[in-house]
């Protein structure tokens, strides 16, 4: 990313670099970068520059319309905003330090039935009456799409049940959207959730909108699997606890996501895992299929 943006930035917020070397990058492409204020406290530098796309821009518009005007009443927590500049050469966040995210296989079921709670109160929010909150879907246009090559190619010879799932994408696209709109996180993983002293705090709000609440829960699991972790069922339990529904129709939709995405949206990520990443994906994908499929046959039958 071209170093003007960040650079405005810093001194706009009157805030140093804590090491010029380093910068994480989130999905979208923005860099966030570690550093500290005037009066000492811990913060990160996120910043988007116009050169990434409009794509880019409009998601990190998104996030700090989030932090402007919901997350003062949202109920789960997020990161305080400090600052922001909204200009031509980009977008960039000023936001407090907030904890540290925990590897995905440190995670207890406390843990995770903690978050089934959050994720409950956030998907039980009013949906916001002021603004735009509709957001790209890229499952939908996955399902939707007619050059199906890349995944052919990806699971062809390691999914059996391929051929009957491509026949059946408007039924997945049917199943994952039979429950009602919630706001959603839209990007929620365990990276994304950071801990300190007190609840989880939710970070990268870039795909936050109006949206699945299924998208949000298979995510997890999506993310979760190429390190060989499982999600506990705590986590849908401790849901249900504090958003009462229909067991039963959110456990099928949340099959037909989860399969959805790995089927028809993760291959191109495949690059980015390891071999045994990529093997333990390839036999949860067969597990859902089983599972999907099986209960649509009784279904029928």
């Amino acid at each position: 990313m071209p170093r003007e943006l960040v650079e405005l930035a810093l001194r706009e917020f009157r805030v140093a670099a804590e090491r010029r070397d380093v910068r994480v990058e989130s999905r979208s492409g923005a860099g966030v970068h570690p550093v500290r204020t005037i009066d000492g406290e811990a913060a990160y530098l996120k910043a988007t520059s116009a050169t990434l796309g409009t794509q880019s821009l409009a998601a990190a518009r998104r996030e700090l319309r989030f932090y402007r005007y919901l997350a003062p009443t949202a109920p789960v927590c997020t990161p305080r905003l400090l600052d922001f500049l909204d200009i031509e050469e980009g977008v960039a966040v000023l936001l407090a330090a907030a904890g540290r995210p925990r590897g995905v296989a440190s995670w207890t079921p406390g843990m995770w039935a903690d978050l089934g709670r959050h994720l409950a109160a956030l998907h039980s929010m009013p949906l916001p009456t002021a603004g735009d909150w509709n957001r790209p879907d890229a499952l939908l246009e996955a399902l939707a799409a007619r050059n199906l090559t890349e995944i052919t190619a990806f699971w062809a010879a390691t999914l059996p049940q391929l051929r009957e799932l491509i026949a059946r994408r408007a039924e997945l696209r049917d199943q994952i959207s039979a429950l009602p709109p919630v706001f959603v996180h839209g990007d929620c993983h365990t990276d994304n959730i950071v801990h300190a002293e007190g609840p989880p705090v939710f970070c990268d709000w870039q795909s936050a909108g109006v949206g699945r609440a299924v998208s949000d829960l298979a995510f997890l699991s999506v993310r979760a699997t190429p390190s060989g972790v499982v999600v506990p069922s705590a986590l849908i339990h401790a849901y249900l606890d504090r958003r009462p529904g229909d067991r039963k129709a959110l456990e099928c939709a949340l099959v037909a996501e989860e399969l959805a995405v790995l089927v028809f949206l993760w291959p191109p990520y495949a690059a980015f895992n390891s071999p045994t990443g990529i093997a333990r994906v390839r036999s949860r994908a067969r597990e859902l299929a089983e599972r999907y499929l099986g209960e649509a046959a009784h279904e029928r039958g």
